[in-house]
């Protein structure tokens, strides 16, 4: 990258550390390379694409692993708190990310950095800790095997700093489980299996702090945005008060299971009716009060803990799509237990959609006959079995037993096992789903099929339930999706908050430009927005197709596609996935038959290098 000075948004600076040869060097940013890629998920994407050869192993030493903050993360803009950590994916082959709270990307912005890249592997376990201009790697054999939550109170005790900036593997990140999670102040970066990268590379945590602050380029101009964002949410009282609450993923369960949509039983089933009093129960019984991250209005987290009963003395906070996955998903009615699994994941360090999958295929496998108590160690996987549940979240964690095989994801082992597993597990690209049912939301069903990291809702969020009857309608869909996916990743690639950005009647497009502008000094429009963000998307699809993705891989698991006889059926039964994709790739202009990009556009988005880079493999039309 070439030198460029200080600018505002940006730090104008990178560290490069090189664990092999114990090497750590500070560089400065290309601020046009910056301008271009915007920050965060972006800079994870442009990065990993230029740097990383296609076919290498994800756990191997030549992948790399980014952590990013955006142009807005440390500033006054509500929400802007969030960081992004990136690598080739072990989970999914694919381009991996995930996007978190809390507040180590605060810590290493303070520090000075717009980026971090840690390339090659230690030879022992060491953590990293950045202070302002200084850095040193540690040793942390003493910290390997530890939960995220000890290994955070360990480092902050060891540094002496109660207020450090930490993200860091738990258990099953150090065993390789192919999704563990990277965990700051209990916040998750859990999708695509980041924690078992820094388990690969030996590194347990990174560690940041520093007094630089950020410069912002109209400080009046920034003041006054924030506010207008507090005065929206202030003002929308009762979606206020619904995410204060229940939180995000409890009120988002009552919702789905209003509507049917409501992912029971490994997908089988679209209502859980024991969810309604779950909900309630937490709101009255369990919730201690909201948590809110760095800067944020709205405090969609909760504090809970439990006082009596077998899991007495469990707390936590978060819960979020937990909430739906350890309950309608594994068929299991208990809040308590699904406070209990939560917590147990979150300390372990999995990621809870993943695991979720895992299980919920388990146990429709296990109800078929097609899994016994002899492949799983004894264990009794019936729906809601708590005793098997927790044991067998321990044994994946720790590599023990079966759990060494569930390591791998459910769509790794059901191909292991083989005897038509295969069929039950809810995945794409490798990746369980994560959110509502697609046969009642055609919309999410092809944002699955398409998403550059595998099944995930949060790289689109396209708000069809706020239209009724819309969210059977397959037709226009690929055309609303590419619109609601650009604006997803300049969201972040700026890093704000999903929810922050929520109100649908906004036009965030030109909000975000305003923000953006007033922070880098960059002069921005809606359109311009747009663009970063496709640019974002193609940048991943790129890579993703540079790795041997097809059209063949954005696809959504057979269950969706027909009903349970196995007919074709239309209607709300089935999800006619082959023409909201044709009418997708036209709206991104890439081919039809192989869904590979065109030259054309990859050029007007100023990425002719990976057009020739793809051309060389006979992978560009």
């Amino acid at each position: 990258m070439k030198e460029a000075t200080r600018s505002c948004g940006w730090t104008g600076r990178l560290l490069v550390v090189d664990l092999t040869r114990r090497k750590i060097t500070e560089e400065r940013l290309d601020l046009e390379w910056a301008r271009t890629h915007i920050g965060g998920r972006g800079f994870t994407a442009g990065y990993l694409f230029e740097t990383l050869p296609a076919g290498i192993d994800p756990l191997g030493p030549q992948n790399q692993l980014i952590f990013a903050p955006g142009p807005t993360c440390g500033t006054l803009v509500p929400g802007s708190q969030r960081w992004t950590v990136g690598a080739k994916s072990p989970l999914t082959g694919f381009i991996g990310d995930s996007n978190c709270g809390g507040s180590f990307g605060v810590g290493l912005k303070y520090a000075g950095y717009d980026m971090l890249v840690v390339q090659g592997k230690s030879d022992k376990p060491v953590y990293l800790l950045i202070d302002g201009p200084n850095t040193w790697l540690r040793d942390a054999d003493h910290l390997w095997g530890m939960t995220t939550v000890e290994s955070e109170r360990a480092l902050k005790s060891e540094v002496g700093d109660p207020g450090l900036h930490i993200a860091t593997t738990g258990t099953a990140g150090d065993h390789l489980v192919k999704f563990a999670t990277v965990s700051s102040d209990n916040r998750k970066a859990g999708r695509t299996g980041m924690g078992a990268v820094m388990g690969s590379k030996n590194l347990k945590a990174v560690a940041a702090r520093g007094g630089n602050g950020v410069l912002v380029a109209s400080p009046g101009r920034v003041e006054s945005l924030g506010k207008s964002i507090w005065r929206i949410w202030r003002g929308n009282e009762r979606r206020l008060r619904e995410l204060r609450e229940y939180g995000g993923g409890v009120d988002a369960g009552k919702i789905y299971e209003k509507l049917g949509i409501l992912q029971t039983r490994n997908y089988r089933e679209r209502h859980f009716p024991a969810f309604e009093d779950i909900a309630e129960r937490m709101r009255s019984e369990l919730w201690l009060k909201p948590r809110a991250c760095f800067s944020c209005p709205i405090a969609c987290g909760h504090v809970y803990i439990l006082s009596d009963g077998p899991y007495a003395g469990t707390y936590g906070d978060g819960l979020y799509g937990s909430a739906i996955w350890y309950s309608a998903r594994l068929g299991n009615a208990s809040a308590e237990l699904m406070c209990k699994l939560t917590d147990l994941s979150d300390r372990l360090g999995m990621d809870a959609a993943n695991l979720s999958g895992v299980l919920g295929w388990l146990m429709e496998c296990f109800e078929l006959g097609l899994i016994s108590s002899r492949d799983l160690d004894g264990l009794e996987m019936t729906w809601g079995n708590a005793e098997s549940i927790l044991r067998i979240t321990e044994m994946i964690a720790h590599r023990a037993g079966v759990g060494d095989l569930l390591a791998e994801g459910a769509h790794s082992a059901s191909r292991a096992i083989g005897r038509g597993t295969e069929s039950f597990v809810m995945h794409v690209k490798g990746m369980d789903l994560d959110s509502r049912d697609p046969r009642g939301s055609k919309g999410w069903g092809l944002g699955y099929a398409v998403g550059s990291r595998g099944a995930d809702h949060c790289r689109h969020l396209v708000p069809d339930l706020a239209t009724g009857s819309d969210r059977f309608v397959e037709e226009g869909k690929g055309a609303i999706h590419k619109w609601h996916e650009d604006l997803r990743a300049f969201e972040h690639a700026l890093e704000m908050c999903l929810f922050v950005c929520e109100p649908q009647e906004l036009d965030w497009a030109q909000i975000l430009a305003d923000i953006y502008s007033a922070v880098t000094g960059v002069d921005s429009g809606r359109e311009e927005v747009l663009i970063a963000g496709e640019r974002i998307v193609n940048l991943e699809r790129a890579f993703n197709v540079r790795d041997g993705l097809t059209r063949g891989d954005d696809s959504l698991p057979a269950r969706f596609l027909r009903t349970n006889s196995g007919e074709e059926s239309p209607g709300e039964d089935t999800v006619n996935l082959d023409l909201m994709i044709d009418e997708y790739y036209e709206a991104r202009a890439w081919e039809k038959a192989s869904g590979f990009p065109r030259r054309k556009k990859l050029e007007e988005l100023g990425l002719s290098s990976a057009a020739d880079e793809l051309d060389g493999m006979g992978r560009l039309r």
